[in-house]
């Protein structure tokens, strides 16, 4: 019967989930998902179809976590699920969520996944699902919700344009001014290039890191882990002529110590630098200071521009 399911799913899988309106339609949608998973692991069926299963699984999860939120919101369900009676859209009784089977857990857990910005939730699925093909890693709930809770983590700046922090623009100006122009910015989006004005720029679902960087770089990486260790170890490839990289001063970290034995000089910036949201106002701040890092031949240019933000030091080495 569940391979039968199972093959239903892979021809209607989006349409399956369109159906969902309400959460006892989802919540058994769920759950029908999750024994086709357990059949589909038991009888070892191919990656591809595990993936799509897996994959399933947690759009519904997502879908659930925005329908319990909403309801919550609308004063139409508890937000503690305390036994006080509460109503559920679709139906005209009153019901707890612990009535329809949804615990507090998997209350939290659906609407952790519902709260990944669109942009993030589905390029984690398509890296995911590529890394699942290599037999390096597989797409599961914990995953989602490790990049739910690193998106909260005030040490988290995903880029220079993605979950609302946005470098401010004084130190983007700094940049250029120290290397002339900006020709690219690895790791961006549209809105944060109005303010960076690269010529060029990737964003999340180009994936930088498998670009050719060129000319003079500008450079805030995602500072979540693998990424900003690979991102840095990019950096230190140095195929480009000049660049300015903004991360946190870690000077610990193996990824930190390893662009600083390689750039010109550093600057150690003034306080914490306050971020900025989407509408342009400072919103943001991690937990630790920060450091532009600079790469190229311009050494003196850097530090007279820099040198009113913070502490420059030189790393005795001229070019790349």
């Amino acid at each position: 019967m569940d391979g039968i399911n199972a093959l239903q799913l892979r021809d209607n899988a989006r349409a399956e989930l369109m159906q969902i309106k309400d959460i006892e339609t989802g919540f058994e949608y769920l759950s029908k998902v999750k024994a086709i998973e357990v059949w589909a692991k038991a009888e070892k069926k191919d990656s591809e179809l595990q993936n799509l299963i897996a994959e399933q699984k947690i759009r519904t999860q997502r879908i659930l976590g925005q329908l319990i939120k909403d309801g919550q919101d609308a004063g139409e369900i508890a937000k503690q699920d305390d036994g006080r009676p509460i109503s559920v859209p679709s139906c005209n009784t009153y019901r707890t969520l612990t009535d329809i089977g949804i615990s507090r857990r998997e209350s939290s857990t659906f609407k952790q996944i519902a709260s990944i910005p669109d942009d993030v939730f589905e390029s984690t699925i398509a890296e995911k699902k590529e890394a699942v093909t290599k037999a390096v890693s597989e797409l599961t709930t914990a995953g989602m919700l490790k990049v739910a809770k690193e998106i909260k983590s005030p040490h988290v700046s995903f880029n220079s344009g993605e979950n609302e922090w946005y470098t401010p623009s004084f130190i983007i100006e700094a940049a250029r001014e120290s290397m002339g122009n900006i020709d690219l910015d690895p790791a961006s989006n549209k809105l944060a290039n109005e303010t960076v004005k690269a010529e060029n720029y990737y964003t999340i679902y180009d994936n930088g890191l498998t670009k050719k960087w060129y000319g003079n770089v500008w450079l805030n990486p995602p500072y979540s882990q693998p990424e900003i260790s690979n991102f840095s170890n990019k950096v230190t490839e140095l195929e480009f002529t000049q660049a300015c990289v903004l991360v946190n001063n870690a000077t610990e970290t193996a990824w930190f110590q390893n662009m600083m034995s390689l750039c010109t000089c550093v600057c150690f910036l003034k306080g914490r630098v306050k971020y900025n949201d989407k509408n342009g106002t400072p919103a943001n701040s991690p937990l630790q200071g920060q450091a532009v890092l600079y790469f190229g031949s311009n050494a003196q240019k850097f530090s007279e521009v820099f040198n009113k933000y913070g502490i420059v030091l030189w790393m005795m080495k001229e070019g790349k």
